[in-house]
């Protein structure tokens, strides 16, 4: 599975809201999984400075993560897959 970042930008936002968000993403990732699309939502980070969340996902495809995040009704500017490289990979 290819891994996603929705980049975000959401000025004003509370934790509460945030929380919110999470929490509809991971019900619509459910739903689309026991529907046979196999979409996660892996994390997200939050950056107080720029009022920006880049919110990472697996799935099979681009279409199958902006569906997740329209289901989930979450905002994005970008949507791009992404190459993940670590500590222990270098």
């Amino acid at each position: 599975m290819a891994t996603f970042v929705a980049i975000r930008s959401l000025p004003g936002i509370t934790p509460d809201a945030l929380a919110g968000a999470g929490a509809r993403v991971k019900s619509c990732a459910a739903g689309m999984q026991s529907e046979g699309t196999e979409v996660r939502w892996l994390r997200s980070f939050f950056l107080p400075a720029s009022s920006q969340t880049h919110c990472y996902f697996e799935g099979p495809s681009l279409g199958a993560v902006r569906e997740l995040n329209e289901r989930a009704g979450l905002p994005f500017e970008q949507l791009v897959e992404v190459a993940e490289m670590t500590p222990a990979q270098v």
